[in-house]
């Protein structure tokens, strides 16, 4: 008996000390970790507070005047995470800019930089490729050659080689169009002196309504025409009944200094209403001044008196005479935006309308409509458009002449 309680006491002896060993051991063990994880995070905090923002630019720190970009391109390397930022200048000089960032430890900063915003760009010219000039007899060659800049409103276009406007011959000379930063272009162009140019007239080619219809109806267009008073009275039952679907009318023009209503307007829009055509409007403008264009959409705003379908167009086409109004493509494009964010305050729809050459390298549409100018089989507009004037030959019943005619996308 005494035995067993010896043996016992011992079991329980070695028990008690395993326990002791083993709670001791675990708090040890935690107490290490507990240290551990007092070191790193002092070691943390120490690396948090020392961090330091670590970046290096491109080598590159201008930028062209009115060209869009994104700052974070400016990065070369860093160690932390930007954050995109799209930026536009129109002022020339020096900048600072500014770049929200994140670091590791996920603390915000903001880092700046400066760049200087330069013109650089080229000017264009949009000019024949031939001219022709009768022997004898002074001629501007620039005259109608239009050359525009995206920042210069004044942009000095001359033609660069001889030539003898008194023999006859082809002369092999080039335009030159230079801006006020000192950028410039040149074009190629022929000069052809003859002894007599033959003034052979225009003999357009028409097409029917119902030939344009047949080839480019779908369930996603729909075919119209646009007119204005110059097709004098129009019959619109007639029209409808050969299958137009709308009509873009012009309700007026500014040139001269002033507004004037287009004077079958109100005779146009009635009758088109009545035989149940969707109907748009168009506004022929020569406006100069972000005033002057406000100036057309209020004219038009207080002479609309009917409910509309489709979009105000913003017609500008005095390009023969482009020079005249000391306009940068820039400035020229606030003009038209001036009317465009006026008639669409309003509550209506807005659209620029204009031939492709123009489209392609004048106009900057945002995002408004367009309404592309194209007489050829296909509409090559490399940008989106709502519509697109396929003819100006068009024949179509309820109109006396040629007219225009338009195809419009749906959305």
């Amino acid at each position: 008996m005494k035995n067993k309680k010896i043996i016992f006491g011992t079991i329980l002896l070695i028990i008690s000390v395993i326990l002791i060993v083993f709670i001791g051991y675990r708090e040890i063990k935690n107490y290490n970790l507990k240290k551990q994880e007092e070191l790193k995070q002092k070691k943390y905090e120490e690396e948090k507070a020392n961090f330091k923002v670590e970046i290096t630019l491109i080598d590159k720190n201008t930028i062209s005047y009115g060209e869009e970009i994104n700052l974070k391109d400016y990065i070369k390397d860093s160690n932390v995470i930007f954050e995109d930022k799209k930026a536009i200048f129109h002022e020339f000089g020096e900048k600072e800019v500014t770049l929200e960032y994140k670091d590791k430890y996920d603390r915000n900063g903001i880092y700046s930089f400066k760049l200087n915003v330069v013109d650089d760009v080229k000017p264009i010219i949009l000019s024949p490729s031939s001219v022709t000039a009768e022997v004898g007899k002074n001629k501007d060659l620039v005259d109608g050659v239009l050359c525009a800049d995206y920042v210069s409103s004044k942009v000095k276009c001359e033609v660069v080689g001889d030539y003898n406007l008194n023999k006859i011959g082809e002369y092999k000379l080039k335009y030159k169009a230079t801006d006020e930063a000192g950028n410039y272009i040149t074009e190629d162009f022929t000069l052809k002196v003859v002894s007599k140019i033959n003034n052979t007239p225009n003999n357009p080619k028409y097409i029917s309504f119902k030939e344009i219809y047949n080839t480019h109806k779908t369930e996603k267009t729909m075919i119209g025409i646009d007119v204005s008073e110059w097709q004098g009275y129009i019959d619109f039952n007639k029209v409808k009944n050969a299958g137009a679907e709308f009509v873009i009318i012009r309700l007026g023009a500014f040139y001269d200094g002033k507004n004037h209503i287009d004077e079958r307007y109100e005779e146009n829009i009635k009758n088109a209403k009545k035989e149940g055509l969707k109907v748009g409007l168009y506004y022929y403008s020569e406006a100069k001044t972000k005033e002057e264009a406000i100036s057309c959409a209020e004219f038009i705003k207080n002479n609309l008196h009917y409910e509309i379908d489709l979009p105000i167009s913003y017609d500008w086409e005095d390009w023969y005479n482009y020079s005249w109004y000391n306009l940068s493509i820039y400035n020229f494009n606030k003009v038209a935006y001036a009317f465009l964010d006026k008639i669409e305050s309003y509550g209506y729809k807005a659209m620029i309308y204009g031939s492709v050459n123009y489209m392609e390298y004048i106009w900057r549409p945002k995002d408004y409509d367009v309404w592309v100018a194209q007489y050829y089989k296909e509409n090559q507009y490399n940008g989106k458009s709502k519509m697109w004037q396929i003819t100006s030959s068009g024949l179509i019943d309820g109109i006396s002449g040629n007219i225009d005619i338009d195809i419009l996308y749906l959305d």
